[in-house]
């Protein structure tokens, strides 16, 4: 699910006829482009997808006993979650053990990506767990929607990626990042709230 559509962008720089094929294949160019800019910034791509991780055993610092110990709270790095399909605990003797959900089962889990393991904690060796789980946005926040399509529009102003021009006689320079798709310190704000956690 793209994070604008080639008609939102074609309407918010009042183009007004419909794209050419060229025109909606350069649109789709700069709302992936913008869409990247902004996964960069989150750390997570914010659309609904489903993934398989393996994850390392976590871990807390303990002051009273001055040592890391072991936690029954495990992070899923993208969030949030609306489904998780399979649990798998690796044993640091090779055997594999799948956990069931539920309240009185072993494990729950919360739509800010956490893991909870009932009555018991996570091992905490490399590569410990294996969770199948879906999550994303399935309708993206207008914010972040907003800063895509003035990201795409921004690049669409500027198709030839031209830094500086000057008409007496007449000198051109070019460069990629004339393009301009940069977000600024607002955007940057904004999209704090949907940052991978690590």
């Amino acid at each position: 699910m793209p994070y604008a559509t080639v008609e939102q962008l074609r309407l918010l720089i009042r183009h007004p006829e419909p794209f050419t094929d060229d025109e909606a294949a350069a649109a789709e160019l700069l709302i992936e482009l913008a869409q990247g800019a902004i996964d960069d910034e989150t750390g997570q791509p914010l659309e609904t997808s489903t993934d398989t991780v393996t994850l390392d055993g976590p871990t807390r610092d303990d002051h009273l006993y001055q040592s890391a110990t072991r936690s029954r709270r495990l992070l899923l790095p993208r969030w949030p979650v609306t489904a998780v399909e399979s649990v798998t605990v690796h044993g640091e003797d090779g055997e594999d053990t799948a956990l069931t959900y539920g309240p009185h089962r072993d494990y729950t889990w919360s739509t800010d990506g956490i893991l909870t393991r009932v009555g018991g904690e996570w091992p905490a060796h490399d590569r410990a767990v294996t969770v199948a789980y879906t999550a994303g946005f399935t309708d993206l926040p207008a914010g972040v929607r907003r800063i895509c399509l003035r990201l795409a529009s921004v690049g669409w102003s500027n198709p030839e990626f031209l830094s500086a021009e000057t008409l007496g006689d007449h000198s051109r320079s070019f460069s990629a990042e004339a393009l301009g798709m940069e977000l600024t310190t607002a955007d940057r704000r904004t999209l704090g709230a949907y940052r991978a956690r690590t």
